[in-house]
């Protein structure tokens, strides 16, 4: 009796802890979040209001991530002063190893690792590269796991610019 209140006390815990990570929808609007940056800066809520942004989920073990990355770097840099932001959260196990590859690869653009609140607000992470962009009011307008062509991803920027 015992082993079977345990199991459906682990179901419960599981459903519950799923429905706390519940994937973020097309539509739905993100949360506001202050993240902290690989380089100990925190990049804020405020900062990123208003403003189109592409969060990129990453890992510098993900070869499709490491290809795409240099396109992620070039729009950023060429959207940044008309409003656009990319932020790359990395899936590493440390922030060693991420911060080793941005330093070695010379990428500008904000970095920091997935942390709970992230989670929290994106929902499970089901591989990488997963994108999510959302618009200047915050909501989820692409959300995209695997490579996307860059021309279809500037074309989505310059649709929220």
């Amino acid at each position: 009796m015992q082993a079977l209140k345990n199991i459906l006390a682990a179901i419960v815990l599981g459903l519950s802890a799923s429905a706390a990570f519940a994937d973020l929808e097309p539509g739905q609007t993100l949360p506001r979040l202050d993240i902290e940056l690989l380089d100990g800066e925190t990049l804020t809520a405020n900062q990123l209001a208003g403003k189109p942004v592409a969060y990129l989920f990453w890992a510098t073990w993900c070869h499709v991530c490491r290809a795409e990355l240099p396109t992620y770097q070039k729009l950023h840099t060429q959207y940044q002063a008309r409003g656009f932001r990319v932020v790359a959260l990395s899936l590493d196990e440390s922030a060693a190893v991420a911060k080793r590859f941005w330093a070695i690869t010379g990428y500008t653009l904000p970095v920091a690792m997935r942390s709970d609140a992230l989670r929290e607000a994106f929902g499970g992470i089901k591989g990488t590269p997963t994108l999510y962009v959302v618009d200047r009011a915050g909501r989820l307008v692409k959300k995209q796991l695997g490579d996307i062509d860059p021309g279809e991803l500037e074309a989505i920027i310059k649709q929220l610019l």
